[in-house]
């Protein structure tokens, strides 16, 4: 997709506190280090138009951008290793589940990974939770730069065999834009979908 503009909108810190409905929204999801600001950055083809931090857990609210003033891409709260304390973490958990779960605007979710990791426990926990809600869900393993081509491919096939059937995976690298391409056509297929 050719992105001619893209902008952060605003920012939810508690549930109720997003923008009105308004374009289809996708939201990216994942651990606090996996990439979330780098695969928004590559999408939109802006530098820093997410933070990226070398303190993973910065992202503390739903961050809203809004791509060619026709769709959001929406950056939770991470999970996992994350800066903040306890009560701070637990604090999230409402505002994110309340956005997946009652969201009319929401049409799918990328759940970014990275490659070398894998979906671990949490992963898997969040795919069910997408499942049961019905909402669309599609993974993005990133980091595929950090691996030799052989090991990026098993990589990506051990993924494959942990995910459903349905839940298309895409390898992506940053800084390669290997896969960006493929992240847009899912997004576009959720986005423009009945």
């Amino acid at each position: 997709m050719r992105v001619t503009t893209a902008r952060f909108v605003t920012a939810a810190a508690v549930p109720g506190g997003e923008p009105p409905p308004g374009p289809p929204e996708v939201a990216i999801a994942g651990r606090s280090n996996v990439g979330k600001s780098a695969l928004i950055n590559a999408l939109t083809a802006r530098r820093g138009l997410a933070r990226t931090s070398g303190t993973p857990g910065r992202t503390r609210q739903l961050n809203f951008f809004l791509v060619n003033e026709r769709l959001r891409l929406v950056d939770l709260p991470g999970y996992g290793f994350a800066v903040g304390s306890e009560e701070e973490r637990r604090a999230w958990a409402p505002l994110v589940e309340t956005y997946l779960r009652a969201r009319p605007t929401l049409r799918g979710v990328l759940l970014v990974v990275d490659a070398r990791r894998g979906v671990e426990a949490e992963e898997e926990e969040l795919l069910a939770f997408l499942a049961a809600v019905g909402r669309p869900s599609a993974v993005v393993a990133t980091k595929l730069d950090k691996l030799a081509r052989g090991a990026a491919t098993a990589a990506l096939r051990g993924l494959r065999a942990r995910l459903a059937p349905g839940v298309p995976l895409v390898g992506f690298s940053a800084r390669s834009g290997e896969g960006r391409d493929a992240v847009w056509r899912v997004v576009l297929g959720w986005a423009t979908g009945p």
